[in-house]
């Protein structure tokens, strides 16, 4: 439930993942430095370089989970924050290639999937931003949608796409964001996901959890441990979810009367 604590253990065990830099609200005064947050905060951004991804510190489901371009923005979304957080997050913001969610049960890891973020495809033609028209009139798309591509590519709006490339709608990788769970079968690639997610199951000493991992220039990190284990949108986007999500939910209960 706490990513920046999760971070720094891993960091301590030396586990591959992405760091989170915790900042507390400025009313735990006794529990910031006397300089306050800001200059931190500017220090942390200029090594990491921009954009910067800035998160609550307990949050789920990728809400309140913001990307600053630059200090103005991140100045506003870090005072966004703090209306209504205790403790925020920044870490930098990575191309990742791809996200998995592992479940993890003890040392079984059920069911491992693959979250691939909605798509356009480029026609040679049309303009990014042509494209985005577009989609904004397709009823099939989740509502708001568009507006998440418009501002995944701002200053990029009048570049052409090629013939067939493919044009992430979101930088999130969240189900709930438009996501779609493709479930990673047997193979190299799933024994190495469950290898690093079951490090980090061991790291924090926990029993039943839903561990996001992802992939940049081809190493896995761990990006988040999830204490609560949500599937709900997994069982309604992909064929076969809802037995899947009852059959590991099934386990854990078995697991937890039988103790």
């Amino acid at each position: 439930s706490d990513k920046s604590a999760t971070a720094d253990l891993l960091a301590h065990l030396e586990i591959p993942h992405v760091p989170h830099r915790l900042f507390l609200h400025p009313d735990l005064a006794g529990y910031v430095s006397s300089e306050g947050n800001w200059p931190a905060m500017q220090a942390y951004a200029e090594k990491q370089g921009y954009p910067i991804v800035v998160k609550a510190n307990q949050g789920t489901g990728g809400d309140e989970v913001h990307r600053a371009n630059n200090p103005p923005e991140l100045e506003q979304v870090v005072g966004k924050l703090f209306q209504k957080e205790r403790a925020i997050t920044f870490s930098p913001f990575l191309e990742i290639e791809q996200e998995y969610r592992a479940i993890v049960l003890d040392e079984e890891s059920p069911l491992i999937y693959a979250k691939r973020r909605p798509e356009i495809l480029g026609d040679g033609q049309s303009s990014i931003l042509k494209l985005i028209e577009q989609l904004a009139l397709d009823p099939s798309f989740p509502k708001g949608m568009a507006a998440q591509a418009l501002d995944n590519y701002h200053g990029d709006l009048s570049r052409v796409p090629e013939m067939g490339q493919r044009i992430a709608i979101s930088w999130k990788h969240n189900l709930a964001a438009g996501a779609t769970p493709m479930r990673v079968e047997d193979g190299e690639l799933r024994q190495q996901i469950t290898g690093l997610a079951q490090q980090a199951r061991a790291a924090i000493n926990i029993r039943f959890a839903s561990i996001d991992i992802v992939e940049v220039d081809g190493e896995l990190s761990v990006l988040e441990i999830n204490s609560g284990v949500m599937m709900e949108y997994f069982s309604r986007k992909f064929e076969g979810g809802r037995e899947s999500a009852k059959g590991t939910y099934q386990a854990a209960i078995q697991k937890m009367m039988a103790q």
